[in-house]
């Protein structure tokens, strides 16, 4: 229950398509920034899902979203300049940053606030921050910035001059009534990272887009024909396809909806009451200071006496995440289950 990756797999249908491709075709090289056909598809996509209307000259096909921060944040800042991230967040914006010789600024979210950025919060940053990475859903919590809060955000940070990366890898994993909108939608400035990798199942297929001005996916063509090259070709090919399948893929969010709320009913018994309930990706983050004051040793002790992994806190907030552990319920129902009962027996 560590990975953020979902142990259902893509339709059984796609699959063959996919296997007789192989077994045809020679997949080459392709454009830098992805097949222009697939480029249209997610145009289509956000379309269709966001009512917003996109040129393939917005969209860059990646080599996973992790590429696409790394070319964004490259792109978009020089040295020096201050980045600032939420606290608890996902690890690699920090790594990433301090990789390109920039500065990362915390904003420590409460609770209270759902472990999420607020209106307060951005208007409090200082003078010198160049950069704001926003993630929602995010990841360990699962919270979300709601549409309202988020257009505030995009505007306040305007108005101090904070170019906004927005994250959106886990948009369409939600579980709320009112879905999200993209930022691009609030704001075509801002640049939107995605991925096919969770609501689309392809975690090992390594495939992501960004969305952004012509003159910035300009820039990230450059970028991107001396860093990889070109996305592969074989996951181009797979993701052209996912786009017929939107309910198949929702039902299986709809699977972890009910994962979640077992997992929560669960940990309730086990007397792990303090998180907030996620309304959206897969995951919950959970006070475990009643069990122990180290999440790290926690977690360390539980996979080697019981073979359960978790992940633990201190791996998305330096500060305070020794309280913390994340626990992600996009596996199956049954190792939710088989874990609960380890965890009681054991603890």
């Amino acid at each position: 229950m560590a990975l953020g990756e979902p142990s259902a797999n893509l339709p059984n249908e796609l699959l063959e398509n996919l296997k007789n491709k192989i077994l045809k075709e020679k997949f080459s090289y392709t454009e830098s920034l992805g097949i222009s056909s697939l480029r249209k598809k997610i145009c289509d996509h956000y379309k269709l899902n966001y009512k917003i209307n996109i040129s393939i000259e917005n969209v860059a096909v990646t080599a996973g979203a992790s590429a696409g921060i790394f070319m964004s944040l490259l792109c978009s800042f020089d040295k020096g300049n201050s980045i600032a991230i939420s606290r608890p967040g996902y690890p690699a914006y920090k790594n990433i940053v301090k990789a390109l010789d920039m500065k990362v600024y915390y904003i420590d979210t409460s609770k209270e606030d759902n472990f999420q950025l607020t209106v307060d919060l951005v208007k409090s940053l200082p003078a010198n921050i160049n950069g704001l990475i926003v993630s929602s859903p995010s990841n360990p919590c699962g919270t979300i910035i709601n549409n309202h809060d988020m257009k505030e955000i995009i505007e306040v940070c305007k108005s101090k001059k904070i170019k906004v990366i927005s994250d959106e890898i886990y948009h369409k994993v939600e579980y709320q009534k009112e879905k999200l909108t993209t930022a691009f939608k609030i704001d075509n400035e801002v640049l939107v990272i995605n991925s096919f990798s969770k609501y689309f199942l392809m975690t090992g297929y390594r495939l992501g887009w960004i969305l952004g001005d012509k003159d910035f996916i300009d820039k990230i063509r450059n970028i991107a024909m001396n860093f990889y090259l070109s996305p592969s070709s074989i996951s181009q090919y797979v993701a052209e396809h996912v786009f017929n399948y939107y309910d198949y893929f929702d039902n299986v969010v709809l699977s972890y909806l009910d994962n979640r709320n077992y997992l929560i009913n669960g940990l309730k018994k086990l007397g792990l009451t303090d998180f907030v309930i996620p309304k959206g990706a897969f995951y919950l983050y959970v006070d475990i200071s009643k069990l122990k004051k180290n999440s790290y040793y926690l977690c360390k002790k539980m996979v080697q006496d019981i073979g359960v992994t978790l992940a633990p806190g201190i791996d998305f907030d330096n500060n305070n995440g020794k309280n913390y552990v994340r626990l992600s319920y996009a596996c199956h129902k049954k190792e939710i289950a088989d874990s609960i009962n380890l965890i009681k027996e054991w603890i």
